[in-house]
């Protein structure tokens, strides 16, 4: 008789186990007597190979886990910094203690190491304090406010990093110290400005931030403003 016995290839066996995933249940010997090379020094039997796998997932899904409960709860403290900034803005007899409250409350409220507010006007620019720290106007068809067209055309905050252009604009020589930012339009229809809060550290202000609440701070300075903004004389 000659010798027909076909040879089991790595392939074969593979496929056998994906067509019967319960081989090892229904034979729990045959695990003990596998083994896995782990090093030149040594094997682990598949088991403990499981059991590594295991603790790595569980590993990830527990830094998933933290990374959600950070975010969650620094947008809860965004949510009480934003409450409280617009409570004391609104005890504002008028511009000249307006705008140095806000960039000195935004400091502080935010931890933020810059602040911009960019003011603009179509007709008369509106007298600032002179105090006030990095506040300036612009007329709203400015050329230097194109690198900000697809923020005011979506009318929404961004968190994160800003362009070099973008960055010039707000911060002229600090711009190359800001890493990252929070920045907001000032109201819609029309815009009247933008604002900026800014971080030397790149990890301050991310795109996982919340905005709503940043949205909810531009039009509360928005209708802050409205009394001294030419669109509304």
């Amino acid at each position: 008789m000659g010798n027909n016995k076909k040879t089991i290839t790595v392939e074969d066996v593979t496929a056998y186990l994906k067509d019967n995933p319960d081989f090892f249940i229904q034979q729990p010997d045959v695990i003990e007597s596998l083994e896995l090379s782990a090093s030149p020094k040594g094997t682990i039997s598949l088991a403990q190979k499981q059991v590594e796998r295991l603790k790595n997932k569980s590993s990830q899904l527990n830094e998933q886990l933290s990374t959600l409960i950070d975010n969650a709860r620094k947008n809860s403290d965004l949510q009480s910094s934003v409450h409280q900034l617009c409570l004391r803005l609104m005890d504002a007899q008028n511009i000249d203690e307006l705008l140095p409250m806000l960039t000195t409350e935004l400091k502080q409220e935010f931890n933020a190491d810059e602040v911009a507010l960019r003011l603009f006007y179509s007709n008369e620019q509106t007298a600032l304090p002179e105090t006030s720290e990095n506040i300036a106007q612009l007329h709203a068809d400015d050329k230097s406010l194109k690198a900000f067209d697809g923020l005011l055309s979506k009318q929404q905050p961004v968190c994160g990093r800003l362009s070099k252009a973008q960055k010039e604009v707000l911060f002229n020589e600090q711009a190359e110290d800001v890493k990252s930012v929070a920045c907001l339009p000032i109201g819609h229809e029309p815009c009247a400005g933008l604002l900026a809060i800014a971080s030397f550290d790149a990890n301050r202000f991310h795109a996982d931030m919340a905005t709503d609440y940043l949205q909810f701070l531009g039009e509360v300075i928005m209708r802050l403003l409205r009394p001294y903004h030419d669109h509304e004389q």
